[in-house]
């Protein structure tokens, strides 16, 4: 017999369990001017600087596939290197070790939803200890479409939908809350200083606020999906 949790917790993961320090803004331009440069989008400059990376990317993984190229591979290696290079020089969010067990302990299922790299999410976690409380991972390499698509919390919402009784999203960027917000999962917004108009449970600062709200709203028997 299947045990429903209390809640299904799915974190994003630079910004909110972790600090990798990846230049995102240096990044971005990066891409930016590689998708310019070779011509692989009629987009304007003011367009392409409203994308994340992961939507410039799509944009010429579409490419790629009309025409035949292979310009996606090559970008999204750099794109990993940089990743990889930021994740060498994390920091690990205060307390996310000891909330994590906590949150486990009190009946909370836990999960991470990141658009980085498989081999970067394990190199973190493992490094900070965090993955032995994570029930799953999802990253680029299982989920066809990123954030702020909602694919991959639509396949947690699927996978889990008979294990938890509610869900939220926890995430430090638009992107994770326009995912959260299409894919009908209650989202919380960790330090999160760009919302874009996203619907928030809430904005909290740090882990042990996050569990404090979490366990409030799950007492009260609120939170459900939409």
């Amino acid at each position: 017999m299947v045990t429903i949790k209390k809640a299904l917790l799915i974190f994003d993961l630079d910004d909110t369990l972790v600090h990798s320090r990846i230049d995102f803004q240096t990044l971005g331009q990066w891409v930016r001017e590689q998708v310019k440069s070779r011509k692989l989008t009629e987009l304007s400059d003011e367009e392409l600087s409203t994308m994340s990376v992961s939507q410039m990317l799509h944009l010429v993984e579409a490419f790629d596939r009309r025409r035949g190229t292979g310009h996606a591979p090559e970008l999204w290696r750099k794109v990993e290197e940089a990743e990889m290079a930021g994740a060498m020089r994390a920091t690990v969010e205060e307390g996310a070790q000891a909330v994590l067990q906590q949150l486990q302990e009190e009946g909370y299922l836990l999960t991470i939803l990141t658009n980085n790299s498989r081999r970067v999410a394990e190199t973190v976690l493992t490094r900070f200890s965090l993955l032995p409380y994570i029930d799953l991972v999802l990253t680029r390499d299982e989920v066809k479409v990123l954030k702020p698509d909602p694919t991959g919390l639509l396949m947690l919402k699927e996978k889990y939908k008979d294990r938890a009784a509610r869900m939220f999203y926890i995430g430090d960027i638009w992107i994770d809350g326009a995912a959260a917000n299409q894919a009908g999962i209650p989202f919380i917004g960790f330090n999160c200083s760009d919302p874009r108009n996203i619907r928030m449970v809430d904005n909290v600062s740090n882990l042990a606020e996050l569990a404090r709200l979490v366990e409030e709203i799950c007492s009260a028997g609120k939170g459900g999906l939409s």
